[in-house]
């Protein structure tokens, strides 16, 4: 059986990223591009919000030509994996960086996750995901309740990305918000929790215009347990 990593999605976005990192010897540098050009090709809304306009794709007629030979948008629409969230840990983890209470879960989990709370469904609900990461509870949820309004949350902006951009190439309708589900308001029935859900879908962070939660005060966040929550499904 293919691993993952043969996967024909898998092999594009991993030759695509091998592309920009042989420019840039940046893994940081390579990593950004490459999910910018994916969101903004399937999201082209987004492209207003970038500080650049991918002149460092257009004016190098070389690295152009590379990438749009591997790029292949209809191979990566039919592989609903998060082969990019498969990856951004991969990179993490060459750049030293460890993942302190941060994991991915398994496709079979999500799936039976989703199946016991949500199940088959064709209403309008309200699903959210506290500790969204990569996104891979809100696509899974999509397959169950294709109707749904799907919301999620997290505290680490490249992650977001990538659920935004996972979202954008398989036509997710999905509102991402970069925040702390422990210190801000994410409750959509509060009048602070309607206006911090207005900066969602930011490519970059608003966390300094978010409101906090009215009963906790940022001193009693126990910040060693924050990042210790499952990524979880919930309705509201």
């Amino acid at each position: 059986m293919n691993t993952d990593k043969t996967k024909p999605a898998r092999k594009v976005y991993q030759e695509m990223y091998d592309i920009l990192y042989r420019k840039f010897y940046d893994h940081n540098k390579a990593w950004d591009c490459l999910i910018d050009f994916l969101a903004v090709d399937n999201c082209p809304a987004l492209l207003n919000q970038l500080e650049h306009k991918f002149e460092w794709l257009f004016e190098d007629k070389d690295l152009c030509e590379k990438i749009m030979k591997v790029y292949n948008p209809d191979v990566l629409k039919q592989d609903m994996h998060d082969h990019l969230g498969d990856m951004y840990v991969d990179n993490q983890s060459k750049l030293g960086r460890t993942f302190k209470g941060q994991f991915l879960t398994p496709d079979p989990v999500c799936d039976s996750i989703c199946n016991m709370t949500i199940g088959q469904s064709d209403s309008q609900v309200n699903i959210l995901d506290p500790a969204v990461g990569t996104g891979r509870f809100l696509i899974c949820a999509h397959h169950y309740a294709p109707n749904a309004n799907l919301f999620g949350v997290d505290i680490d902006l490249r992650a977001l990305r990538i659920a935004f951009t996972n979202c954008a190439i398989h036509g997710i309708s999905v509102y991402l918000l970069h925040a702390d589900s422990l210190r801000h308001e994410i409750d959509i029935s509060k009048e602070a929790g309607k206006y911090n859900w207005k900066y969602a879908n930011k490519w970059y962070s608003c966390w300094d215009k978010l409101k906090e939660i009215n009963s906790v005060k940022p001193r009693e966040i126990d910040v060693n347990n924050r990042d210790k929550k499952c990524a979880q499904i919930s309705l509201f």
